[in-house]
């Protein structure tokens, strides 16, 4: 192939890519917030892709799913071509956590099942839940997530 074309077909490839949004993103624990940088996952193509085959995650770095459109049924998740020890974060639509899987096993195809629905899923380093002290119930902040009505703590029970 000469050049142009070589060019040609990159730059086709580079445009046809479905670039994700990023966005910042904290975690309020009993020992202060904890910053995150994330990448949305919300096009189909993202959610199901995810952070498979990554090399390495940058430690304040993670990666938020966007299941907000997604219809009401069964959160799964799963490492499949996830090279990468992950925790796991469910979250109400509020940004509540409400079931944490700590350590995923990279390349494990075993289905992770939150016991109800969630609005989203923040994946995060393995380690980081118990490094950070993170736990049920604590918030999650993002523009994602709906303000919590009436000053009081969100629902975590089914939504």
């Amino acid at each position: 192939m000469n050049n142009f074309l070589k060019i040609f077909v990159a730059l086709l490839f580079i445009c046809g890519c479905d670039k994700m949004e990023t966005s910042q993103l904290v975690i309020e624990t009993e020992n202060g917030t904890v910053p995150y940088r994330v990448e949305i996952a919300s096009t189909l193509s993202q959610l199901e892709t995810g952070l498979m085959n990554r090399q390495f995650l940058d430690a304040d770095a993670g990666m938020l799913f966007d299941l907000s459109h997604v219809p009401n049924k069964v959160t799964a998740m799963w490492m499949k071509d996830t090279k990468l020890p992950l925790d796991m974060l469910f979250l109400t639509k509020e940004g509540v956590v409400f079931w944490i899987k700590e350590q995923a096993k990279p390349y494990s195809e075993e289905l992770i099942i939150s016991p109800f629905p969630a609005a989203a899923v923040l994946e995060i380093n393995g380690g980081d839940v118990a490094k950070h002290q993170i736990k049920i119930g604590q918030r999650v902040k993002n523009k994602l997530f709906k303000p919590i009505e009436h000053g009081g703590t969100a629902n975590i029970s089914a939504q």
